[in-house]
C-alpha cells in the first residue's frame, strides 16, 4: 500500500474438490475468522472515528491497532506451520498461492505499524493526516483480508477435507492450539467467543470444559461473561447447565 496493499498474485488458485457441507467436517479456519473478521471491523471503526485531538483516545485507539497486527501476524505464521503443511504434505504446491497473499500480508502489517507510529508521534494537523491515511491503509488491508479468509474457508477448507479426515484436522488444530501463548489466546477468544453464533459457542466451550483444566475454563468463562451481550450470557450459561 503506498501505503498501499500489495495486489493479489496473478495466478488464480487451484481448483479444489468440491466441498463437503460444514457443519459435517471439521472447520479449521471459520471459527478463527470470524473473531478476526470483528477484530479487524472494530478496530477499523475506532480508528475511523478517533479524535486525534485527544490523546487518550488516540492512544487507545493506537493500542488495539497494533494488537490487532500481532495477532494477525501470529495468524499468518501458524496458517504457515501447521495448515499450509498439511496442505502440501497431501497436495505439494497447492498452498503456494495462498502462501504468496501472506507474504503480502506481511508486508502490509509492517507498513500498517509504521502508520501507526507515525500518528503517535505526529501532533495537531499532522496528527489527524496522519490519523487518516492509517484509516485508509487499513481499511485496504481489511478488504484484502476479508476476501482472503473467504478464499481459505471455501477452496482452502474443500482441499482438506478431501485430503484429511477429521481425526487428522483435530489433530493438526490440537498442535497449532498448544503453540499458542496465554496472552495470545485470551485476546483470540475476547473476539471469538462474541463473534460466533450460539451453537458455535456452547460447542466451543463444552470442548473446552471437557479437555482444559477447570482453572483455565473458568477464565475463559470469565472472557465471555465480559465480553458478550446479557441475552448471549444468558443463553450460554443455560446451554452449558
Amino acid at each position: 500500500m503506498e501505503l498501499a496493499v500489495p495486489s493479489r498474485p496473478a495466478a488464480s488458485a487451484p481448483a479444489a474438490p468440491a466441498a463437503a457441507p460444514a457443519a459435517q467436517r471439521v472447520d479449521l479456519y471459520t471459527p478463527i475468522h470470524k473473531a478476526l473478521r470483528a477484530f479487524m471491523s472494530a478496530t477499523l471503526h475506532d480508528i475511523g472515528r478517533m479524535d486525534a485531538a485527544d490523546d487518550a483516545e488516540v492512544a487507545a485507539a493506537l493500542a488495539q491497532t497494533r494488537s490487532l497486527l500481532e495477532i494477525c501476524q501470529g495468524h499468518l505464521e501458524k496458517e504457515n506451520a501447521f495448515v499450509h503443511t498439511a496442505m502440501d504434505a497431501r497436495r505439494p504446491g497447492w498452498a503456494a498461492h495462498t502462501a504468496a497473499e501472506h507474504i503480502g500480508h506481511e508486508q502490509s502489517l509492517r507498513e500498517l505499524a509504521v502508520a501507526v507510529d507515525a500518528v503517535a508521534a505526529a501532533t495537531g494537523a499532522a496528527r489527524a493526516a496522519a490519523a487518516l491515511k492509517l484509516y485508509r491503509h487499513l481499511a485496504l488491508f481489511v478488504a484484502e483480508n476479508f476476501e482472503h479468509m473467504h478464499s481459505e474457508e471455501t477452496a482452502g477448507n474443500a482441499l482438506l477435507w478431501a485430503t484429511h479426515t477429521d481425526a487428522e484436522l483435530l489433530a493438526i488444530h490440537g498442535a497449532l492450539l498448544a503453540s499458542i501463548k496465554p496472552q495470545e489466546m485470551a485476546v483470540a477468544l475476547r473476539w471469538m467467543i462474541p463473534a460466533l453464533n450460539h451453537a458455535e459457542r456452547v460447542a466451543m466451550l463444552r470442548g473446552m470444559r471437557h479437555d482444559a483444566p477447570a482453572p483455565v475454563f473458568q477464565s475463559v468463562l470469565r472472557i465471555a461473561r465480559e465480553h458478550l451481550a446479557p441475552r448471549d450470557w444468558e443463553k450460554l450459561t443455560a446451554a452449558l447447565a
